[in-house]
């Protein structure tokens, strides 16, 4: 395997969900790289069926109030991902609309690239959606997806992985 492929696997192997920061901001040429990367996902039909919500620490108190875990309250950054539902693709045989997948597909994205630079993530969903539409004065027909926390790791995660499933109990070949 070449050093670019083994660089890509590493990279997931060391995803990790993040739920404490260190003080240290996320440098602006990063920030816009991570913000690029949205750019650049994929989305059913090319919809592109998203709209994000940059939320810096400095004035964030009454959004901070949402968060059910302390350590987010210290994420530089917290990304709000919002679906576009009226703008998705939608399935004909049975009008499932794809916003959410995309949305999910562009934040999994940057996530990736977070990780690549060393910058610590947490994909939260356990969190209220009106309160944060609401802090954040997003239009009612937005969904929210999930609220992103970015910043560098307070401490190296050296613990043990969480148990994952077997591939022999997700993965099937030919029929179920």
């Amino acid at each position: 395997m070449d050093t670019a492929l083994e660089n890509f696997y590493s990279l997931y192997d060391r995803r990790r969900s993040i739920r404490e920061f260190t003080d240290r901001p996320i440098e602006g040429e990063v920030l816009a790289r991570l913000l690029r990367v949205l750019l650049r996902a994929q989305s059913a039909a090319n919809r592109q069926p998203w709209h994000f919500v940059v939320v810096e620490r400095e004035g964030r108190d009454k959004f901070n109030e949402l968060f059910y875990k302390e350590g987010f309250r210290n994420a530089p950054v917290v990304i709000a991902a919002l679906a576009d539902t009226e703008a998705a693709w939608v399935r004909k045989n049975d009008e499932k609309n794809y916003a959410w997948v995309d949305v999910s597909i562009a934040v999994t994205e940057m996530i990736g690239a977070a990780t690549a630079e060393g910058v610590g993530t947490c994909w939260i969903a356990a969190i209220d959606p009106v309160g944060v539409k609401s802090t954040l004065g997003v239009p009612d027909n937005f969904d929210l997806v999930g609220v992103i926390a970015l910043g560098y790791p307070e401490t190296e995660l050296l613990h043990e992985r969480k148990p994952r499933k077997s591939l022999e109990e997700i993965i099937h070949y030919g029929k179920w």
